[in-house]
């Protein structure tokens, strides 16, 4: 008969278990995220696309046209800012670098008030800083502000680095905390940066379904969103769409990368 563990047994268990899932998300996150700085300051950024591709804050970039970034193994390069939405305080930066590996996008559907986050990037005091913490509130869509709420422990220069899930996908970006505050901390939603850069869901891992306004749109099972724009995350391989227009269900397979787009046409299926 074998003895019994004892309480103190099962929580170092527990403890070590989880200690070493944030040591191995650490691990694939911080290869990607990117140091940038400026004239004016300093801030984060980090890797979204197999080409050199990075997202950040438009308020970390400013009005510059070129930006200095050091990579996490050291490199110190020029990045060239491609695109601004300075509407939701977003912006792109192209590294001169290929062959990059981009964190994964999660679905706007992930995202729950409770669920646990993490952050990596360079608020003052240290840079690569991981912290962790829950979304404490999200906003809706038609408020007028597209972002959530945190309680991640984040300070200046943590602005434009990523958000992301337990499972290490990218759930929205830093933008912005409330300094009078203890651990008050804002992120803009990762479908929110997809709907407004265009250039993120042409070299991301994202695809494009288009359908009449107002229909639900499905990729996977998992609904997406609703037409006339669905921007998803996915990742390399078959997925499959499906509408209901009409009354009648319309199916496709896309094949990601070779395919990035779809349209579903009002028209009639054939027969």
């Amino acid at each position: 008969m074998s003895a019994p563990v004892d309480a103190s047994a099962r929580e170092e268990s527990a403890l070590a278990s989880v200690e070493a899932e944030q040591q191995r998300l650490f691990a694939r996150v911080a290869p990607a995220v990117v140091f940038i700085n400026t004239r004016d300051g300093f801030g984060s950024g980090f890797i979204v696309s197999r080409d050199g591709l990075a997202l950040t804050n438009q308020h970390v970039v400013g009005a510059q046209k070129t930006v200095n970034v050091i990579t996490h193994d050291g490199r110190r390069l020029t990045g060239v800012v491609l695109q601004r939405a300075r509407d939701v305080d977003l912006a792109l930066v192209q590294l001169p670098l290929a062959k990059t590996t981009p964190l994964p996008l999660a679905q706007s559907e992930q995202l729950r008030v409770g669920a646990w986050v993490g952050a990596v990037g360079h608020g003052r005091g240290g840079i690569w800083t991981f912290n962790t913490g829950m979304v404490s509130n999200i906003y809706p869509a038609k408020s007028g502000r597209p972002v959530f709420q945190t309680q991640i422990p984040l300070n200046p220069g943590a602005s434009g680095g990523p958000i992301f899930d337990r499972h290490g996908r990218v759930v929205g970006v830093v933008t912005a905390g409330i300094t009078d505050a203890d651990a008050i901390n804002f992120g803009i939603k990762i479908d929110v940066a997809l709907a407004k850069l265009d250039t993120l869901r042409a070299r991301g891992d994202c695809i494009t379904v288009r359908a009449p306004e107002g229909v639900p749109v499905f990729v996977d099972g998992v609904m997406r969103g609703t037409g006339p724009e669905v921007f998803a995350p996915v990742e390399p391989g078959e997925h499959e769409l499906m509408v209901v227009i009409g009354g009648a269900q319309r199916r496709a397979t896309i094949r990601f990368p070779q395919q990035r787009e779809h349209r579903f046409s009002t028209k009639p299926a054939a027969r």
